[in-house]
């Protein structure tokens, strides 16, 4: 069975399943801020990037396992998917502080937000569908059915288009944000999880978790154009500088590659089972959270190497875009 999921005490229903630029805010601090999901330990870890530190850790409601994570690219919403309380939180990211508890479905999975913290996605991997979220009223106001046990999540920049992994259907699906309608959908490797969209929103990039690979779809055709294989078990993505970052779980490592040429050109060892990534504001820092090492490895895109490990919490997972603010 694999292990990259939701929980690992998830019962019932399944076991283990499948896991940005710098502007000042009115609503945050200046200093761009990680926030990690501890999923053992029913709490989130706020990193100070500016000191590389964990400066706050909200705590949450037991039993809450955090594992899907958005941060609005103003930095004024964070929301938290909880697969097994079946809730969103909504975190204040100018107190950073716990301002809502949304239900959301049976098993919130990948987790969006858009730029302005006003609209959220949660993905639900049990009910096949996303919910919408309205972050001003915390309250779901639609529902978008999808494919099978839908994963990862991303918004395009205007918050005009969402884009899901459909895990057991092997699609990605994108989604007019206006009229909550399916309108194209892409066969892609086995079992995609993490997205990514690149900065000119031209193509899409999805993590297979059991193709062990990564698929390039051109969003112009919705057509795969590329397949580059990655490692065993790759499971979210990030950018930097002219390559792509993957999280490879079973070799805890991120895999480097070179979308031009379509092919791996490094693998970086970091903790134990990497699964959530992102990109720092200053785009040459990449954080991963370490599932098994309870940590946060630091890579140097530039120098390809890990330049700082910060302790966090037990089972860091941070699933989504958990850096902000960034500049869209």
């Amino acid at each position: 069975m694999e292990r990259s999921g939701l929980s690992s005490s998830l019962t019932g229903k399944a076991a283990v399943l499948t896991a940005a630029f710098f502007v000042g805010s009115s609503n945050t601090s200046a200093t761009p801020f990680a926030y990690i999901t501890n999923q053992k330990a029913n709490s989130v870890s706020i990193i100070d990037t500016a000191t590389g530190t964990v400066t706050k850790t909200v705590n949450l409601k037991p039993g809450t396992e955090p594992a899907g994570v958005a941060v609005s690219a103003n930095g004024s919403r964070i929301c938290i998917a909880n697969p097994t309380a079946k809730t969103v939180t909504v975190i204040d990211g100018s107190s950073q502080t716990v301002a809502a508890e949304i239900s959301a479905g049976s098993g919130p999975v990948g987790i969006a937000v858009d730029a302005k913290g006003e609209v959220g996605y949660a993905a639900d991997w049990y009910e096949h569908y996303l919910a919408v979220l309205d972050l001003k009223s915390n309250s779901v106001i639609g529902k978008i059915p999808v494919g099978h046990s839908p994963a990862g999540v991303v918004i395009s920049a205007d918050g005009s288009k969402v884009y899901v992994a459909n895990r057991d259907d092997n699609s990605v699906s994108e989604i007019d944000a206006k009229t909550r309608a399916v309108t194209r959908t892409v066969t892609v490797g086995k079992h995609p999880f993490g997205l990514l969209l690149d900065r000119t929103e031209k193509t899409l990039y999805s993590a297979n978790v059991e193709s062990n690979d990564v698929s390039v779809v051109d969003l112009a055709r919705m057509q795969v154009v590329g397949t580059v294989a990655v490692g065993d078990r790759p499971y979210a993505l990030a950018a930097a500088g002219d390559r792509l970052f993957v999280t490879v779980q079973y070799d805890n490592a991120v895999s480097v590659v070179d979308p031009k040429a379509l092919k791996t050109v490094g693998k970086i060892a970091v903790g134990e089972y990497p699964e959530g990534i992102a990109t720092h504001p200053d785009g040459n820092h990449v954080y991963v959270a370490n599932w098994f090492s309870n940590s946060v490895s630091v890579i140097d895109a530039t120098a390809l190497k890990v330049v700082n490990t910060i302790p966090t919490g037990d089972g860091s997972r941070a699933f989504g875009a958990f850096i902000g603010p960034r500049e869209r």
